[in-house]
């Protein structure tokens, strides 16, 4: 694709608009491998706030770390929900490859040990797997109508 520009190198008719509305379009990558009622009301609080179009599911840790090697919009956010302590422990192995997008980790428990564990993949908000989700919900709003900013 061609930039347009005018004689005067001032760009026309709307390719700022287009370029807004159709590149870079923040993503939201979403990691649950549990199918448990807490997925299911975690799934819809995103879906709350997130057009289902910029959401990509994942069941599998292993084709989460795929999508992560592949190019990811800016401002992209990952919610990774952890089914238990050991699946937090096989989340660290992500650690290099979420450095360019924003963290959200639901974890199982409010231990101090699984907190620490969380706290390693250096997420933008925790939330646990119990929780109503509210503020979960508020985080991701913020997040995304940050990234729909200029």
């Amino acid at each position: 694709m061609f930039l347009d520009y005018d004689s005067v190198g001032t760009k026309r008719n709307g390719v700022d608009s287009f370029l807004k509305e159709n590149l870079n379009q923040m993503q939201l990558l979403f990691y649950s491998s549990g199918d448990d009622q807490n997925k299911k009301r975690l799934k819809a609080a995103v879906h709350e706030v997130i057009p289902e179009s910029q959401i990509e599911l994942f069941k599998r840790l292993d084709d989460f770390r795929e999508r992560l090697r592949m190019p990811i919009e800016p401002d992209s956010i990952a919610v990774l929900s952890a089914s238990n302590r050991e699946e937090l422990q096989q989340m660290q192995l992500l650690r290099e490859l979420l450095t360019e997008i924003y963290v959200i980790v639901v974890i199982p428990d409010r231990k101090d040990s699984t907190i620490r564990l969380a706290h390693l993949l250096l997420p933008r908000f925790l939330s646990q797997k119990k929780s109503d989700f509210t503020d979960l919900k508020i985080v991701l709003n913020k997040m995304y109508i940050n990234s729909q900013s200029p």
